[in-house]
């Protein structure tokens, strides 16, 4: 280990990577005398290596602390042999059911973006079969209860695959509430016909959209490709397909134009949610990219503030319940009809009672306890008044009418509708790569990529370890090395079983 400076503090002991052969090694938290959060650690081959984690230790610290709600995996598929992030399938130490089940259905791209974290392979390109994905589908059914909140169809790219409208047609028959198709939208801009049947299938798009400067996009995504994502948004549009914009930030390229990417986004009536990436240094081509780029969680909720001039503070972001703290930040808005800016939830409703409605999904449900939450918030609206409280009193009494109507119960998906045309959402997700690495995040992950035969490896374990290995995604793909220094046990915390 690396010795520790004098105003040094250590705020928590992990295992990491090393960032060149990739066996674990023991890791130090510390908090510098700057304030700042550093991962130290050293490998016996390759020597001490250290990367900045937070740019406050007291941000951290205080969003660590936070308990999510564990609910265990239903089925173990490895005992714990090399030691995590070794034994994934999952392994016995897995703290977290499948919230956002991640299926690869191609290796093909038509893209080779310089900022890419995955590996691809074009040539004798893999295409999940129909059988597989059905399979697959089959596992999640039985493991989530019957009840699918959400799969994620990514790549490669998605739209390529021979059989993709199949497998949405799949989705929707086997009741999957939320399919959503992570693409650079290229496919999609140039074929109407495509995008038509994408909305009668039901299906969700995650559109790639990094800037809106041509020099920031041809350094992230290798293309100059704004005129085809906005024309791939005005037919998402034109058709009412349910959107999601996917901004992959980076320190001193794009960080600079997050709140005008919220803002477009906002206008736009079918964008549901915005989710901010992070810059992960890993895979085929992230791996090489200039490390200048790294920016940290704090960074970027600091960089939308900043960028909307107030209209989304850090403390409007509140952690997600089913995920370690420290990979997502969470805010909810409730858009105005008229045209009005939105409003964050926590304006009207503390955090802690957002939190407590997110419950144990990763979208807010119109569920008993949001009606609750909601018609709380009015009572306090009455009672204290504050900034813009009759607007925000207008717009709550709508929305709770719409969704929780007195004389009947709506069914769930007409009451997610409601609920999903009325607010808009903005996720902060930090992926880890080989040098940011922690397993006390990797074991409490509740995103995963999922396989026919039912195992599943949490992502960033599966981008960093993983995918590498497989034929299906590299001509030649790696080898395991010795697999050394996985975590073997874990401090001993609350899980929900079933």
């Amino acid at each position: 280990m690396l010795a520790l400076e004098s105003e040094e503090r250590v705020l928590h002991q992990t295992t990491s990577l090393c960032r060149v052969c990739k066996n674990a090694v023991p890791a130090n938290v510390v908090a510098n005398a700057a304030g700042e959060v550093w991962m130290q650690k050293a490998c016996d081959d390759h020597g001490p290596q250290a990367v900045r984690l937070s740019t406050s230790a007291e941000w951290y610290q205080r969003t660590r602390a936070i308990q999510q709600r564990r609910v265990a995996p239903p089925a173990v598929r490895h005992e714990v042999d090399h030691g995590c992030p070794f034994d994934c399938g999952p392994c016995a130490n897995h703290t977290q059911k499948i919230r956002l089940p991640v299926v690869t259905i191609t290796s093909a791209c038509n893209l080779d973006c310089p900022i890419c974290y995955v590996h691809n392979k074009n040539d004798d390109a893999f295409h999940m079969g129909v059988e597989s994905f059905g399979q697959v589908l089959e596992h999640l059914a039985r493991d989530q209860g019957g009840e699918l909140d959400i799969v994620n169809l990514t790549g490669g790219e998605p739209t390529v695959h021979p059989h993709f409208l199949d497998f949405l047609a799949m989705a929707r028959q086997a009741g999957v509430h939320r399919v959503t198709i992570c693409t650079n939208g290229i496919r999609l801009a140039k074929d109407e016909r495509l995008v038509q049947r994408v909305a009668e299938l039901g299906g969700r798009v995650a559109l790639s959209f990094d800037s809106f400067e041509r020099d920031a996009d041809e350094m992230l995504q290798g293309a100059r490709l704004l005129d085809i994502k906005l024309r791939c948004l005005e037919l998402l549009q034109k058709y009412g397909v349910d959107t999601t914009l996917i901004p992959v930030m980076t320190r001193g390229v794009n960080d600079h134009e997050i709140g005008k990417i919220l803002a477009f986004a906002f206008e736009q009536p079918n964008v549901r949610h915005i989710e901010v990436h992070t810059m992960t240094f890993t895979g085929q081509s992230g791996a090489t990219f200039p490390r200048s780029g790294r920016i940290s969680m704090l960074e970027v909720l600091e960089r939308i503030e900043q960028t909307t001039e107030g209209l989304l503070r850090v403390d409007d972001f509140v952690a997600s319940p089913c995920a370690h703290p420290l990979c997502y930040q969470i805010a909810y808005l409730l858009v105005d009809p008229e045209g009005g800016a939105p409003i964050p939830f926590t304006r009207f409703m503390p955090a802690a009672e957002l939190y407590a409605a997110l419950s144990d999904r990763l979208y807010l449900e119109p569920t008993a306890k949001l009606e609750q939450s909601m018609r709380e918030s009015i009572d306090r609206l009455w009672a204290y008044g504050g900034a813009e409280a009759e607007r925000t009193l207008g717009l709550l009494k709508r929305l709770l009418g719409l969704m929780f109507p007195c004389d009947r119960a709506l069914p769930s998906g007409e009451a997610l509708r409601i609920a999903e045309q009325a607010v808009k959402a903005v996720y902060v997700h930090s992926h880890m790569d080989e040098e940011t690495f922690d397993t006390e995040r990797a074991a409490d992950c509740c995103d995963s990529n999922c396989y026919a035969d039912g195992s599943s490896i949490p992502v960033c374990n599966y981008n960093v370890l993983y995918r590498e290995k497989e034929q299906h995604f590299n001509l030649t793909p790696r080898r395991w090395n010795g697999r050394k220094g996985g975590q073997r046990s874990f401090p001993s915390l609350p899980i929900v079983t079933g």
